[in-house]
């Protein structure tokens, strides 16, 4: 367990990742986010699915978490919803790729916790909202650094009516609080 499930800080309802971010899972998470190695996605969706193999997922819909627009020209590709796509799938939920847009903010690389919660701040944007309220809703990303983003997410989705957020990611930064 992650120091800050440990202690009792997590936001969200609960999450699992399938790793630590170490060497290891490294060498798979920066090509595939940023060197197009899509193909990734595949054993990196399996490792999440296994990470979900003891818990009853009663999500109703599975939710990448979404990338800036500038981002996705750039990158050419939301790495989320690359590994939330097949997750759904499994689980026989609905995939929603559309109900809340994230603004652009600079690169969250090298900050610290607080200052990661800054960044996030105010960047998501329900713009769909009849698809949330009512819902319980697994967000997937590739890694988990400080927590900020789906904290913030989860802020957002609860405030326009979900009624539980869930997490799953490939991989976990642990450090101590």
């Amino acid at each position: 367990m992650c120091p800050v499930c440990a202690a009792g800080k997590c936001e969200l309802d609960w999450i699992r990742c399938a790793c630590v971010y170490d060497d290891a899972s490294r060498a798979a998470m920066l090509p595939f986010k940023h060197s197009g190695k899509i193909n990734y996605s595949r054993f990196m969706a399996r490792a999440m699915m296994w990470a979900l193999r003891d818990i009853d997922v009663d999500a109703d819909i599975v939710m990448p978490v979404p990338l800036a627009y500038k981002r996705l020209i750039k990158r050419g590709y939301n790495q989320a919803t690359l590994l939330a796509r097949p997750i759904a799938k499994i689980l026989g939920v609905k995939l929603d790729v559309d109900s809340v847009r994230r603004k652009y903010r600079p690169d969250m690389g090298h900050k610290n916790a607080r200052q990661r919660a800054e960044n996030i701040r105010g960047v998501f944007t329900v713009v769909r909202p009849d698809k949330i309220r009512g819902r319980k809703i697994l967000l997937v990303d590739d890694v988990m650094t400080s927590g900020a983003t789906f904290s913030e997410l989860r802020r957002v989705l609860v405030a326009n009516g979900a009624t539980a957020v869930y997490g799953v990611t490939f991989c976990r930064v642990v450090r101590a609080i």
